[in-house]
């Protein structure tokens, strides 16, 4: 039973960093963090050197459609392949694979090669994320209009039966909407209300009858009118409610995200990327369900304007947040780790670096970002970094 010791860095426990310690992993997991001097050695000890960097949890994004000119939606294992690839590299070391309103066929054959990509080791995979096809067509943003529908049980339990589904995206004030949030809670899914009209009175039943999430929060959903408070102020008022935000500066603006910071706290605060197939790409025209999207300046819209995904990582995603809001690297943290981890029920196995949660975590240096990332103990990325080099065999 052969060990990897991370020696000599700062190590995440919950909400500091400790020093002058070791974080020790076996078999997959973390088996604990332990004072230098009562380390003792044993054969076939892997040594590997933090100096200089951070031992943080990886990255959790729920809300992720694509990357590397690749897409959840193409169902290829090879895209599959393409997007964890850039993830691991991003320090996401665990996504929901997010799906687009489309046909029934399309989102099935997605989730068949979703199914086929979990059974593989080592990959940032860990579920998917159905968003559409049941949304409200006057709130649709870039969802094509074309495949949106009511749902039927017919179409959406195999989905739910697949265990795959950890989050859905629904709007539910449309017909059937209400049973199919009552089936996704009874099949262990999260229901996230997003691309939505419903107004305030609507919005606080759907939340107290166990919706517990905003789908990119002020996208896709009524703004905030004095006399019609909406969606928004009904999931403020529900202390179980989290909300997903997309910090890209474009989607938000900065001095909104600290309002909302400031308004329900960071435990409630999920950072997402809604990230496009042209994330990591450059500017041009990609394929989408229905068409193109142009991305120029980083900016991914549809041919009428409005706007589609980001090509944030989220990487740069925590750099923003602490730019934004003016947070130390102690307090931003949580929003892309512990908050999505806990949102979905997979915290502390995902977004911690607890005794006995999955080892998937990050070296991360403050000025060049993400150096090494391991997922379930395996070492999936390492950058040109020295102090990631410095491995040994005891």
């Amino acid at each position: 039973m052969s060990r990897i010791l991370i020696q000599n860095s700062r190590v995440w426990q919950e909400d500091r960093f400790v020093s002058g310690n070791t974080l020790v992993l076996c078999d997959g997991l973390v088996a604990g963090l332990l004072p230098n001097g009562d380390l003792a050695p044993q054969p076939g000890d892997r040594r590997i050197d933090g100096r200089g960097v951070c031992a943080l949890p990886g990255f959790v994004d729920l809300h992720l459609h694509g990357s590397l000119g690749f897409d959840v939606m193409d169902a290829s294992l090879a895209s599959l392949a393409g997007i964890c690839d850039f993830l691991a590299r991003r320090g996401v070391t665990s996504f929901l694979a997010t799906t687009m309103t489309d046909s029934a066929k399309r989102i099935h054959a997605a989730l068949k090669a979703l199914e086929h990509f979990a059974a593989r080791p080592h990959t940032p995979l860990c579920g998917v994320h159905i968003e559409g096809p049941y949304l409200n067509p006057d709130f649709r943003g870039s969802q094509p209009a074309a495949h949106l529908r009511e749902p039927h049980a017919a179409e959406y339990l195999p989905w739910l039966e697949s265990g795959l589904v950890k989050l859905i995206t629904l709007a539910p004030e449309i017909a059937g909407g209400k049973v199919l949030m009552r089936a996704a809670l009874a099949h262990g899914a999260t229901v996230s209300i997003g691309h939505s009209g419903a107004d305030y009175d609507a919005a606080t039943r759907y939340f107290a009858a166990g919706a517990s999430q905003v789908t990119h929060t002020f996208n896709g959903m009524p703004g905030i009118h004095h006399r019609q408070p909406g969606l928004f102020v009904a999931a403020l008022e529900n202390p179980d409610v989290t909300f997903q935000i997309i910090p890209d500066g474009i989607h938000v603006h900065p001095a909104v995200i600290r309002m909302l910071t400031r308004l329900v706290g960071m435990e409630r605060v999920v950072v997402i990327t809604d990230a496009m197939r042209a994330a990591g790409l450059g500017d041009g025209e990609y394929a989408a369900v229905d068409g193109f999207v142009t991305v120029r300046n980083g900016e991914a819209r549809t041919s009428d304007g409005g706007l589609a995904g980001s090509t944030l990582t989220m990487e740069d995603a925590l750099k923003n947040m602490m730019r934004f809001c003016d947070l130390t690297l102690e307090e931003a943290l949580p929003m892309l780790t512990r908050a999505p981890a806990r949102s979905i029920g997979m915290y502390p196995q995902k977004g911690s670096l607890a005794v006995d949660a999955d080892a998937d975590f990050i070296l991360w240096d403050e000025e060049r970002g993400v150096q090494a990332t391991f997922i379930g103990g395996e070492l999936v990325y390492q950058a040109q970094a020295q102090c990631t080099a410095a491995i040994a065999d005891d």
